[in-house]
């Protein structure tokens, strides 16, 4: 999703300005230095707002909508994740065909243990993520405008999209309806929810924009393919008409070519042309050219082909960002150098510099510091930068530094977090033996999770024990994560990326493997035979 960089609080600047060092208000009240700071946060980032947008008059109003949009954008994450799990929990609508068996019957149909939502329960599911997917696919209109949002290609898609899904979600309504037909074939929601997802993540876009640029590319290539494997086809087929090789094996040309195309994988290599060898030894030099040519040559010149379509491609998406991060930086450039002179001194530059410290919550820089990056930016060392030097800036300056600590919230007894014994026991959860501790204990539960799988397919009743012996691991896991967060406090722990994940990892086990403890014969999608 079109996420920020940053949302969070400048680093000691205090609580009178801390509610002003977000990207909206700067934009919208700051000063002019304020503003700048946001564009070139903006600029490295690769999200913001429209170029043309950046032009117009009502640019801080445009700014505030848009900014209540990049808020918000947890929920659109969420909606979106949504829309996918629908795919997996809603009833097939071929389930409606059996009288007999139903999907819930599992035993006859083997479709996992995931719990179906019923008709009424599917189309109220649908019904709110609908709301909210109109919500974020028309909001964009509060700040671009109806003539920009309709002139964006990827928008007008969007409500392509969006149609096709009412239609089929007001269809899907009527025919669950009683006093309608009782008959659907088919529908197009799931394929539209995929389509929906892969258009509101930039990185997916990116990559099918890659993939769409590559096409011409790759179906020349494969026609390159395809005539090699027709032509060797047709020579299999005349050389081996009279053999016995094409009395059993090359018996027409579909067969042939059939025959050569699985050779070409070499799945049936040297098996197909055991009859031709056995009438002469020299036809096996056709086939071993064949695969030669085949997999050596041809396979090889289509990887290379494809691998080089892949970097022009994604060379072109890299000079786009280029161009849009230089317009931006452009914009920021205007915005300091106040006076339209064309360039902006040291003294400027270092202004700019603390907004940016402030705004990447960076750690307290210096001002000798500040003085080394105007240097390094100063290629003409005339002391002042103008607006091809300025372009670099999010180059010669590394931006996303590692965010400052924030306090942790054990900070409110402070005679107790930074006692003697809770600074040696803190240090000690820093330290890398804890995490070789943790990497051990890991060691010690894949051993008792292969026992345990391995008691489960012998359907042995000491299983029972060993999954208890993964339900204390469980809570090692979460005790480990509580150690971390009294060690660095919450906010720094969910910093890390990787604790993110083994938050996340945890507490999905935890509650898992709790809830199949407490009632493992009530809860079968949750207990681990059916894994």
């Amino acid at each position: 999703m079109e996420r920020p960089f940053l949302g969070g609080e400048s680093s000691g600047t205090g609580a009178r300005r801390r509610d002003r060092h977000n990207r909206s208000d700067a934009i919208a009240f700051g000063s002019p230095y304020e503003k700048a700071a946001a564009l070139v946060d903006l600029a490295e980032d690769g999200i913001g707002l429209p170029e043309q947008i950046l032009e117009q008059s009502n640019f801080q109003n445009a700014a505030k909508f848009y900014f209540m949009l990049i808020r918000l954008d947890f929920i659109w994450v969420l909606n979106y994740f949504a829309l996918i799990i629908l795919n997996f929990i809603e009833k097939p609508l071929w389930c409606t065909n059996y009288s007999t068996y139903s999907c819930n019957n599992r035993d006859y149909f083997y479709l996992g243990e995931l719990p179906y939502l019923t008709g009424v329960e599917s189309l109220v599911y649908e019904g709110i993520t609908l709301i909210i997917v109109v919500a974020h696919a028309f909001f964009p209109i509060s700040y671009e405008g109806h003539r920009l949002y309709w002139k964006d290609p990827l928008n007008r898609l969007k409500v392509a999209c969006l149609l096709i899904l009412v239609a089929d979600i007001l269809v899907y309504a009527i025919y669950l309806s009683p006093v309608a037909f009782d008959y659907l074939p088919f529908r197009i929601a799931p394929y539209i929810r995929v389509v929906f997802f892969m258009l509101n993540f930039r990185e997916l876009r990116a990559t099918i924009l890659i993939l769409a640029g590559m096409l011409g590319t790759f179906l020349n290539v494969l026609a390159l393919g395809l005539l090699f494997l027709l032509f060797s086809t047709w020579l299999a087929y005349v050389i081996f008409e009279d053999t016995q090789q094409g009395t059993t094996e090359f018996t027409s040309y579909g067969t042939t070519l059939y025959q050569m195309f699985v050779l070409f994988t070499t799945s049936n290599n040297p098996d197909v042309w055991i009859p031709a060898y056995k009438d002469s030894r020299w036809y096996c030099l056709f086939f071993v050219l064949y695969v030669l040519l085949g997999v050596y040559f041809v396979t090889n010149l289509i990887l290379a082909v494809v691998y080089d379509s892949f970097k022009g491609q994604l060379a072109k998406q890299v000079s786009k960002m280029d161009g849009n991060r230089r317009r931006i930086l452009e914009k920021a450039f205007n915005l300091v150098d106040k006076d339209n002179r064309g360039f902006i001194d040291k003294q400027q530059c270092i202004l700019l510099f603390e907004e940016l410290n402030k705004y990447r919550t960076l750690p307290k820089i210096s001002k000798e510091e500040f003085e080394l990056i105007f240097d390094e930016l100063d290629d003409s060392h005339d002391f002042k930068i103008n607006l091809d030097e300025f372009a670099d800036l999010c180059n010669a300056i590394p931006l996303k530094f590692q965010k400052e600590e924030s306090p942790s919230c054990f900070e409110i007894c402070p005679s107790f977090y930074h006692s003697s014994f809770s600074e040696k026991f803190k240090g000690f959860v820093r330290r890398p033996i804890f995490g070789y501790v943790i990497s051990f204990i890991l060691v010690l539960n894949l051993f008792a999770v292969i026992v345990e799988t391995t008691l489960d397919i012998e359907n042995n009743s000491a299983q029972r024990v060993w999954q208890e012996v993964e339900f204390v691991f469980g809570w090692i896991y979460v005790l480990e994560m509580a150690l971390k967060v009294y060690s660095f406090g919450f906010k720094n722990y969910w910093m890390d990326g990787q604790n993110r994940f083994d938050f996340m990892v945890t507490w999905v086990i935890v509650i898992g493997e709790t809830l199949t403890f407490v009632s493992p014969e009530g809860l079968t999608f949750l207990s681990n035979g059916e894994w």
